[in-house]
């Protein structure tokens, strides 16, 4: 029934300036479909802006996407100098991986992960 991940949304204050950071951040465009609902599109993948509410504040205490990346030291670096904030780790996980959350600008978690052979050959089933 599931079949693959669509589109992640994030909610933030301000749509237009988390829109424009993460289009910089990955080289895509912003479009909108709504005056409500700013969006970018990589690699297969739709990430959208909505604005934060009652409902959905955003922040720190919902999902974290966890995106992979070949240095983590590296990809930490890169997004806190572009003013995100080492929220948790790095850590090492059981399989050798390492891990680590950050939060963008707008309150919101990105998750990184480097992949050791291990946890790649474990989790893809190898």
């Amino acid at each position: 029934m599931l079949r693959t991940l669509e589109s992640i949304v994030r909610f933030v204050p301000d749509i237009d300036t988390a829109a424009a950071w993460y289009a910089e951040l990955l080289g895509s465009s912003v479009r909108h479909e709504n005056p409500q609902y700013a969006f970018i599109h990589v690699d297969g993948l739709t990430i959208g802006f909505h604005p934060a509410d009652s409902k959905c504040p955003g922040g720190i205490g919902g999902t974290t996407v966890y995106w992979e990346v070949p240095d983590i030291d590296a990809a930490i670096r890169h997004l806190e100098q572009r003013g995100a904030v080492l929220h948790r780790g790095p850590v090492t996980t059981d399989f050798g991986a390492r891990a680590a959350i950050l939060l963008d600008p707008f309150g919101c978690t990105i998750g990184l992960n480097q992949g050791s052979a291990r946890s790649r050959a474990l989790i893809c089933g190898g």
